[in-house]
């Protein structure tokens, strides 16, 4: 928050639901959005822009060194990732109310306000036509191939983490679990368990970008049939509701992707054969009028196999996938925009709490506000459900 000096702004302090927020006072008309377990989030009114925004607090982000490093990334992250016209959350301010890097301890995050979630639409329970999804998918593959472009794995995809607007724009959001791809080695603790890809529970710490693309296809999935795929109990549940649909894989894939406890698991069970994706999640009509109520095409139904291929290297990259002929109406390779590889030499470092707080407190204080506004008519103002 660099543009002004600590000292000059003028800070209040507000209860929303279970959370207290200390604000600079040009953030007004406080409302409740949500809670989660690394933040709160809520809307405000920015009075000198006249939008509204969401502002998330995070939760102890200096707990312990882990989480610390934890709020160093997501940060880190969020700052590399401004782009005018790509469809990922943009950080529009930073700021803490504390005075010097000793208090440091509470973080605040602001961003572009966004209608709803995907959640909250799918759960509306009305079907999505076909060109819906297509769009759908579409922007966030054009995204996804942004992100991936720059190294980055976001590894929390899930229906609640893509925002959407009253116009069908959708936007990826919380970059709270989103690190820097290494050499396949990475932490274990990733994305909710309905959406999570099978490398991941089958060799729990070697996975690449594909993650987020097994998660784009459950994504359309659910889209298609309007509630998730996948939704296991625990670990073997999990396991077993993906290959009820996509089939038990092969001896051979798993003694090459998996590690020995989870492989001896797998080729113990009763093998399940794939179920056909055109009767599952093919066009669906009604029997009275004959007319289309659900489903997509057969070269729908064909990305939506290959995004959910079991064998991580059979999956399309983004840039891969959105040259899918189902995509073709969307597809342009000049408006798909690359990033340059993100470089972090933090990226492997363990760090005291002491030392990661000084290090955000330096990207706090040295933070400037991008010169662009997604949707920056002041006069768009939307109710927050």
């Amino acid at each position: 928050m660099a543009a002004q000096s600590e000292t000059q702004i003028e800070w209040y302090t507000i209860t929303c639901g279970t959370c207290t927020f200390t604000l600079p006072n040009r953030y007004q008309e406080i409302c409740p959005i949500g809670k989660g377990a690394s933040g709160a989030v809520i809307r405000a009114k920015d009075t000198e822009t006249g939008q509204y925004v969401a502002i998330k607090k995070l939760l102890r982000p200096f707990h312990n060194s882990d989480r610390a490093k934890q709020t160093y990334r997501e940060l880190k992250l969020l700052m590399y990732l401004y782009h005018p016209d790509i469809d990922i959350i943009q950080l529009y301010n930073v700021f803490t109310p504390e005075k010097n890097v000793d208090d440091f301890s509470t973080l605040y995050f602001v961003f572009n306000f966004v209608d709803y979630n995907l959640r909250q639409v799918i759960k509306g329970g009305k079907p999505f036509s076909e060109d819906h999804i297509k769009q759908t998918i579409y922007s966030l593959l054009r995204a996804l191939k942004y992100i991936h472009s720059a190294y980055i794995i976001h590894r929390d995809l899930k229906p609640e983490n893509i925002g959407i607007d009253r116009d069908s724009n959708v936007a990826i959001l919380d970059f709270g679990l989103a690190r820097i791809a290494s050499d396949g080695i990475q932490t274990g603790y990733v994305v909710t368990r309905w959406w999570r890809a099978p490398e991941v529970f089958i060799n729990w710490e070697r996975y690449d970008e594909k993650l987020d693309i097994w998660s784009i296809g459950c994504i359309m999935a659910e889209l298609i049939v309007l509630q998730p795929i996948f939704p296991g109990q625990g670990y073997l549940d999990q396991l077993d509701k993906i290959f009820d649909i996509i089939g038990t894989p092969d001896i051979t894939t798993l003694h090459e992707l998996a590690t020995e406890e989870p492989r001896k698991y797998i080729s113990l069970l009763k093998p399940k054969p794939k179920q056909d994706f055109n009767r599952l999640f093919g066009f669906q009509y009604d029997p009275a009028t004959n007319e289309r109520i659900s489903g997509v095409s057969p070269k729908g139904v064909d990305l939506l196999d290959r995004l959910l291929s079991f064998d991580p290297r059979q999956r399309p990259t983004a840039q891969e996938a959105l040259a899918h002929p189902f995509l073709k109406t969307y597809h342009s390779p000049e408006d798909e925009p690359t990033a340059n590889p993100v470089v972090d030499e933090h990226q492997d470092a363990e760090y005291s709490v002491a030392k990661w707080k000084s290090i955000v407190w330096k990207m706090v204080q040295d933070f400037v506000p991008p010169q662009f506004r997604i949707n920056d008519n002041p006069n768009t103002i939307h109710e927050t459900i």
